[in-house]
């Protein structure tokens, strides 16, 4: 439960600021869109590693 509310807040925060910077049209909140899902992917995959070195070792 701990490792869900984390990754919600890390994927909350980065969607958020991708949209917030976002100008443009609808060009560019596609683009945004698709940044802001590869970098909570990658965010989410290292927080991940990092919770688990933590816990498990």
């Amino acid at each position: 439960l701990l490792k869900a509310s984390i990754f919600g807040g890390i994927i909350a925060l980065i969607s958020s600021s991708m949209g917030y910077k976002t100008r443009g049209g609808a060009m560019d909140v596609g683009k945004s869109t698709t940044k802001a899902v590869v970098w909570s992917f990658v965010a989410v995959v290292i927080v991940d590693y990092i919770i688990s070195l933590l816990f498990f070792e």
